[in-house]
């Protein structure tokens, strides 16, 4: 019995070693076969999504690539119109600052200039503003913000830091009425420094000269001599500047005034102490 055991092991363990050696290599092929397999369905796979669907999901997406990128540009140039907005609303704010800095800065050098103005012969009443004025052929004509309650009264003179405007013909509570040298119906009195050669000045009506209507002895001042108030009227105080010689004729001379009456700003109302 036991060499019939025998017999039937070893045949046993045989087939045994046979199935073993006959699954690993059946193993190992599927292995290779599946490991080969799934490389060439990746690639295959790769391929067909380089090929198809990435043209095909680019497509459909560049709508919304580009709709994305008009939202994106829309919302950008919105900021910037509303960040220009902002600058021109600063810039109109920091013009409107400039202009009233620029003013600011031209009345405290009128004024400044105003101060030094009256000499120690005068006594200062009013320091006023020009409110309108009235230019016309036959009258030049200025009011003020000033009138009797600031003690101005009718003939009073009227002066700049640059010399005599003119004298104070009409008056009420808070305003004057000031005639103007250039007025054709105005006359005063003046003297040369250089000659003492004493004549009466009128406007010419153009507002910009003034013309001798009377020169005492017939002598005439020389060009470019400076004419001052005399002070024999008794209207104006005595001194004060009024302009230079600008031409000489044979029976009259003109004068170009010192004041620049187009651009009068403020105005010292004055009498002699």
């Amino acid at each position: 019995m036991a060499p019939k055991f025998q017999i039937k092991v070893f045949q046993l363990s045989r087939f045994v070693k046979k199935f073993t050696i006959i699954s690993v290599v059946t193993l190992s092929f599927l292995l290779v076969f599946f490991s080969k397999t799934d490389y060439y369905l990746i690639s295959g796979i790769k391929n067909l999504s380089s090929t198809v669907v990435i043209p095909i999901t680019r497509f459909i997406s560049a709508p919304v690539n580009v709709f994305s990128n008009f939202i994106d540009e829309y919302n950008q140039f919105r900021s910037l119109k509303f960040e220009n907005k902002i600058l021109q609303e600063e810039i109109i704010r920091l013009k409107k600052w400039q202009t009233l800095a620029i003013q600011n800065s031209r009345e405290n050098k009128v004024l400044k200039k105003l101060l030094n103005a009256t000499d120690n012969n005068l006594t200062l009443v009013k320091t006023a503003s020009l409110i309108n004025r009235n230019d016309t052929i036959y009258s030049k004509l200025i009011n003020l913000n000033a009138g009797y309650e600031d003690n101005i009264k009718i003939n009073m003179s009227a002066i700049n830091e640059r010399g005599l405007i003119g004298k104070v013909i009409d008056t009420t509570s808070n305003n004057s009425r000031v005639i103007l040298l250039t007025d054709p119906n105005l006359s005063i009195s003046v003297k040369s420094i250089s000659d003492g050669i004493f004549s009466l000045l009128t406007g010419t009506g153009d507002g910009k000269y003034l013309v001798s209507s009377f020169v005492k002895e017939n002598k005439m001042p020389r060009l470019g001599d400076i004419v001052v108030t005399s002070g024999t009227a008794q209207i104006f105080p005595v001194d004060l500047l009024v302009g230079k010689v600008a031409k000489v004729e044979k029976n009259r001379f003109i004068v170009l005034p010192f004041v620049d009456f187009k651009n009068i700003d403020y105005v010292q109302i004055v009498t002699s102490k």
